[in-house]
């Protein structure tokens, strides 16, 4: 019986550690950012459309990384040139699949609004993580381009979780989106 008890208690015991711990990594997440501080912050702003993704270790074959180049049609923001190539931690070679959580995902093909800034060793990274990529579609009805963007029902723009505030997806034309982005560089 007295063995009984000790292995309940350790099996409660690591069951809460884990609860902990699980918290723990599970909190370790980007930072929230609105689109007027990942546009303040970044190196530079485009829109285009992704052309190539490949994957490659680094030297050390410790990390995946992939490579994102993005032709753009238009630059909001600084310029990157007549390609923009994106480095993102995470992607697969082989049969190794290296994951990193809050990373963006790019397909070949697809238009994109990309935030990006440039680190220490002149890497081109995405602002925010996900936060960084907003797809760009076609609104079937208008042939309009738009972009799908965060917005929340108080005045103030944040993507900060604040009790009572109501997070909702809204469509936005994309020529209005890069007007509201430029805005955000005046100030």
């Amino acid at each position: 019986m007295k063995n009984l008890k000790k292995i309940i208690s350790r099996t409660c015991l690591v069951i809460i550690c884990f609860m902990f711990l699980s918290e723990a990594v599970s909190t370790a997440q980007v930072k929230k950012m609105t689109h007027k501080d990942m546009t303040e912050v970044s190196t530079a702003v485009l829109y285009g459309k992704c052309t190539n993704k490949r994957c490659e270790w680094n030297e050390k074959k410790s990390i995946i990384y992939t490579y994102v180049t993005i032709a753009p049609e238009e630059y909001i923001k600084g310029n990157l040139g007549s390609e923009a190539v994106i480095t993102i931690p995470g992607g697969r070679v082989g049969d190794i699949i290296y994951e990193v959580s809050e990373m963006p995902a790019f397909t070949e093909g697809e238009e994109v609004v990309a935030f990006i800034w440039k680190n220490p060793r002149g890497k081109n990274l995405v602002t925010g993580g996900f936060q960084g990529k907003i797809k760009i579609e076609k609104d079937k009805k208008t042939g309009k381009r738009m972009v799908q963007v965060n917005t929340i029902t108080e005045e103030v723009e944040t993507l900060a979780r604040v009790p009572g505030q109501v997070k909702k997806a809204e469509k936005m034309v994309l020529e209005d989106f890069v007007v509201k982005l430029k805005g955000y560089m005046k100030h």
